[in-house]
């Protein structure tokens, strides 16, 4: 009886061990990348990333097909990329955005040919700013580099 306890017991620490493993493993492929702008590049394309920037335009575009989706350019003139969503985002320009989706170099996105664009996931805005501040009016994080 002791041997069959022990079997049982072993057995399942095994199962829940595996069984850990393989979803930290699925998690661990699933996290975005936490990137600045300006580090997006070729060594990206089709990875999952986060962004975080200025929303500097944002309008609606017809897509092909007729399906609506939102087009927003994010991160400061010399370094910005464009974000693609199906879903509506409202009061987003000249706000802090943290976008979260699958970075493209080039490709198509509602039959339009884009370069430098990121397939959205989520959007969010950080409410911590006042939208009435433009991104050169915006406190900026210091470089503490001692």
């Amino acid at each position: 009886m002791n041997t069959l306890r022990r079997f049982f017991t072993v057995t399942s620490l095994v199962i829940i061990s595996v069984l850990f493993l393989m979803t930290y493993t699925v998690l661990a492929r699933e996290l975005p990348l936490l990137l600045d702008v300006s580090e997006l590049g070729e060594k990206y394309d089709n990875q999952r990333v986060a962004v975080m920037g200025w929303a500097r335009s944002a309008m609606v575009i017809r897509g092909r097909m007729g399906s609506n989706f939102v087009s927003a350019t994010v991160g400061e003139e010399e370094d910005e990329v464009t974000v693609f969503s199906d879903f509506p985002h409202y009061n987003l320009v000249n706000s802090r955005v943290i976008v979260q989706g699958v970075y493209h170099h080039t490709g198509r996105f509602g039959g339009l040919l884009a370069e430098n664009f990121i397939v959205a996931d989520a959007v969010i805005r950080d409410w911590g700013h006042a939208s009435s501040k433009t991104p050169s009016q915006a406190p900026r994080p210091s470089n503490h580099n001692d």
